[in-house]
Protein backbone atom coordinates (compact mmCIF):
# COMPACT_ATOMS: atom_id res chain seq x y z
CA UNK A 1 0.00 0.00 0.00
CA UNK A 2 1.10 3.27 -0.66
CA UNK A 3 1.04 6.76 1.25
CA UNK A 4 -1.31 9.49 -0.54
CA UNK A 5 -2.42 12.49 0.25
CA UNK A 6 -6.03 13.75 -0.35
CA UNK A 7 -7.02 17.73 -0.15
CA UNK A 8 -10.64 18.45 -0.80
CA UNK A 9 -13.11 21.34 -0.35
CA UNK A 10 -16.30 21.80 1.38
CA UNK A 11 -18.74 24.54 0.51
CA UNK A 12 -18.37 27.38 3.67
CA UNK A 13 -22.10 27.39 3.80
CA UNK A 14 -22.30 24.20 6.23
CA UNK A 15 -22.21 24.56 9.53
CA UNK A 16 -19.19 23.48 11.77
CA UNK A 17 -21.22 20.27 12.98
CA UNK A 18 -22.20 19.86 8.83
CA UNK A 19 -18.48 19.98 8.17
CA UNK A 20 -17.62 17.53 10.16
CA UNK A 21 -20.06 14.92 9.43
CA UNK A 22 -18.78 15.34 5.74
CA UNK A 23 -15.21 14.68 7.05
CA UNK A 24 -16.80 11.42 9.03
CA UNK A 25 -18.76 10.50 5.52
CA UNK A 26 -15.55 10.96 3.37
CA UNK A 27 -13.65 8.83 6.06
CA UNK A 28 -16.02 5.89 5.82
CA UNK A 29 -16.09 6.56 1.83
CA UNK A 30 -12.08 6.00 1.82
CA UNK A 31 -12.25 2.74 4.22
CA UNK A 32 -15.55 1.64 1.98
CA UNK A 33 -13.23 1.69 -1.06
CA UNK A 34 -9.88 -0.23 0.42
CA UNK A 35 -8.01 2.87 1.86
CA UNK A 36 -7.13 3.53 5.68
CA UNK A 37 -6.95 7.02 7.04
CA UNK A 38 -4.21 7.84 8.88
CA UNK A 39 -4.43 11.35 9.25
CA UNK A 40 -7.14 14.59 8.58
CA UNK A 41 -7.16 18.01 9.33
CA UNK A 42 -8.82 20.87 9.02
CA UNK A 43 -7.04 23.42 6.94
CA UNK A 44 -8.97 26.30 7.45
CA UNK A 45 -11.88 28.44 5.38
CA UNK A 46 -10.20 30.45 2.23
CA UNK A 47 -12.11 32.57 -0.70
CA UNK A 48 -12.15 30.61 -3.92
CA UNK A 49 -10.29 32.15 -6.65
CA UNK A 50 -13.70 31.71 -8.60
CA UNK A 51 -17.66 30.47 -7.81
CA UNK A 52 -18.12 26.73 -7.95
CA UNK A 53 -21.44 25.66 -7.82
CA UNK A 54 -22.09 29.50 -6.62
CA UNK A 55 -19.82 28.94 -3.46
CA UNK A 56 -17.50 31.80 -3.19
CA UNK A 57 -16.01 30.03 -0.02
CA UNK A 58 -14.37 26.55 0.79
CA UNK A 59 -13.14 25.14 3.80
CA UNK A 60 -10.40 22.93 2.75
CA UNK A 61 -9.30 19.43 4.64
CA UNK A 62 -6.49 17.36 4.14
CA UNK A 63 -6.46 13.81 4.56
CA UNK A 64 -3.10 10.87 4.59
CA UNK A 65 -4.21 7.69 3.74
CA UNK A 66 -2.67 4.43 2.41
CA UNK A 67 -4.48 2.63 -0.50
CA UNK A 68 -3.57 0.51 -3.58
CA UNK A 69 -3.25 2.47 -6.71
CA UNK A 70 -7.01 0.61 -7.93
CA UNK A 71 -8.42 1.25 -4.90
CA UNK A 72 -7.13 5.03 -5.24
CA UNK A 73 -9.24 5.17 -8.88
CA UNK A 74 -12.88 4.00 -6.55
CA UNK A 75 -11.69 6.86 -4.14
CA UNK A 76 -11.10 9.33 -7.15
CA UNK A 77 -14.37 8.47 -8.75
CA UNK A 78 -16.66 8.17 -5.92
CA UNK A 79 -14.93 12.14 -4.63
CA UNK A 80 -15.82 12.97 -7.75
CA UNK A 81 -19.82 12.44 -7.63
CA UNK A 82 -20.12 13.53 -3.67
CA UNK A 83 -22.91 16.47 -3.54
CA UNK A 84 -20.60 18.01 -0.52
CA UNK A 85 -17.49 17.83 -2.40
CA UNK A 86 -16.58 21.02 -4.55
CA UNK A 87 -13.16 20.02 -5.92
CA UNK A 88 -10.37 17.31 -4.58
CA UNK A 89 -7.34 16.57 -5.54
CA UNK A 90 -5.35 13.05 -4.62
CA UNK A 91 -1.60 13.01 -5.08
CA UNK A 92 0.81 10.63 -3.92
CA UNK A 93 3.07 11.73 -0.52
CA UNK A 94 6.03 11.49 -2.04
CA UNK A 95 4.60 13.50 -5.07
CA UNK A 96 2.72 15.65 -2.96
CA UNK A 97 5.97 17.65 -1.15
CA UNK A 98 5.54 15.97 2.27
CA UNK A 99 4.37 17.56 5.05
CA UNK A 100 5.36 21.36 4.30
CA UNK A 101 3.02 23.40 2.35
CA UNK A 102 1.46 26.89 2.62
CA UNK A 103 -1.79 28.01 1.68
CA UNK A 104 -2.22 31.54 0.79
CA UNK A 105 -5.79 33.68 0.94
CA UNK A 106 -6.64 34.58 -2.36
CA UNK A 107 -6.08 38.36 -3.60
CA UNK A 108 -7.86 39.60 -6.06
CA UNK A 109 -5.83 42.52 -8.34
CA UNK A 110 -7.25 45.11 -9.66
CA UNK A 111 -5.30 45.82 -13.50
CA UNK A 112 -7.84 48.63 -14.19
CA UNK A 113 -10.66 50.71 -12.76
CA UNK A 114 -11.45 51.94 -9.14
CA UNK A 115 -9.39 50.31 -6.65
CA UNK A 116 -13.31 50.06 -4.50
CA UNK A 117 -15.06 47.51 -7.30
CA UNK A 118 -13.59 43.89 -7.46
CA UNK A 119 -14.65 44.29 -11.61
CA UNK A 120 -12.48 44.99 -14.48
CA UNK A 121 -14.13 48.28 -15.90
CA UNK A 122 -13.34 49.27 -19.32
CA UNK A 123 -12.58 52.73 -20.11
CA UNK A 124 -13.47 54.60 -22.93
CA UNK A 125 -9.53 54.55 -24.69
CA UNK A 126 -9.79 50.67 -24.69
CA UNK A 127 -12.69 51.16 -26.75
CA UNK A 128 -11.55 53.36 -28.80
CA UNK A 129 -8.56 51.90 -29.09
CA UNK A 130 -10.13 48.84 -30.47
CA UNK A 131 -12.10 50.95 -33.39
CA UNK A 132 -8.97 52.12 -34.10
CA UNK A 133 -7.37 48.72 -34.79
CA UNK A 134 -10.48 47.78 -36.78
CA UNK A 135 -9.72 50.77 -38.89
CA UNK A 136 -6.13 49.90 -38.94
CA UNK A 137 -7.19 46.22 -40.67
CA UNK A 138 -9.61 47.39 -42.87
CA UNK A 139 -6.97 49.72 -44.68
CA UNK A 140 -4.32 47.18 -44.54
CA UNK A 141 -6.88 44.96 -46.35
CA UNK A 142 -8.22 47.75 -49.22
CA UNK A 143 -4.18 48.01 -49.82
CA UNK A 144 -4.02 44.35 -50.51
CA UNK A 145 -6.80 44.51 -52.98
CA UNK A 146 -5.48 47.36 -54.50
CA UNK A 147 -2.00 45.50 -55.19
CA UNK A 148 -2.75 42.57 -56.03
CA UNK A 149 -5.27 44.25 -58.36
CA UNK A 150 -2.30 46.02 -60.08
CA UNK A 151 0.11 42.38 -60.05
CA UNK A 152 -3.15 41.22 -62.25
CA UNK A 153 -2.99 44.14 -64.83
CA UNK A 154 0.96 43.53 -64.88
CA UNK A 155 0.48 40.65 -65.98
CA UNK A 156 -1.74 40.89 -68.22
CA UNK A 157 0.30 43.27 -69.82
CA UNK A 158 3.67 41.18 -69.67
CA UNK A 159 1.63 38.47 -71.28
CA UNK A 160 0.83 40.74 -74.28
CA UNK A 161 4.26 41.56 -74.75
CA UNK A 162 5.60 37.56 -74.34
CA UNK A 163 3.30 36.85 -77.05
CA UNK A 164 3.48 39.05 -79.71
CA UNK A 165 7.77 38.78 -79.43
CA UNK A 166 7.44 34.76 -78.64
CA UNK A 167 9.25 34.25 -82.24
CA UNK A 168 12.36 36.60 -81.30
CA UNK A 169 12.53 34.58 -77.85
CA UNK A 170 12.25 31.31 -79.30
CA UNK A 171 15.72 32.82 -81.68
CA UNK A 172 17.88 33.63 -78.10
CA UNK A 173 20.35 31.07 -77.81
CA UNK A 174 20.47 28.98 -74.21
CA UNK A 175 24.03 30.88 -73.65
CA UNK A 176 22.40 34.28 -74.35
CA UNK A 177 19.37 32.96 -72.15
CA UNK A 178 21.52 32.22 -69.34
CA UNK A 179 23.72 35.63 -69.57
CA UNK A 180 20.71 37.95 -69.28
CA UNK A 181 19.50 35.36 -66.27
CA UNK A 182 22.87 36.06 -64.52
CA UNK A 183 22.45 39.88 -65.39
CA UNK A 184 18.90 40.11 -63.86
CA UNK A 185 19.98 38.51 -60.68
CA UNK A 186 22.69 40.41 -60.19
CA UNK A 187 20.74 43.70 -60.71
CA UNK A 188 18.11 42.41 -57.99
CA UNK A 189 21.04 41.60 -55.50
CA UNK A 190 21.91 45.49 -55.57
Amino acid sequence: MRLYELLYIIPATLTDDEVSQVETDIQALIQRYGGVPKESRRLGKFRLTYLIKKVRHGHYVLVYLEAEPADVAKINEALRIHEKVLRHLILRADEAGGQEFNLVQFQEVVVDGSAGTGKRRKSDTDKSKAADDVKAAAELEDAKDDESKEDDEVDETVSDKVSGKEDEVLKISADELDKKIDAALSEETK
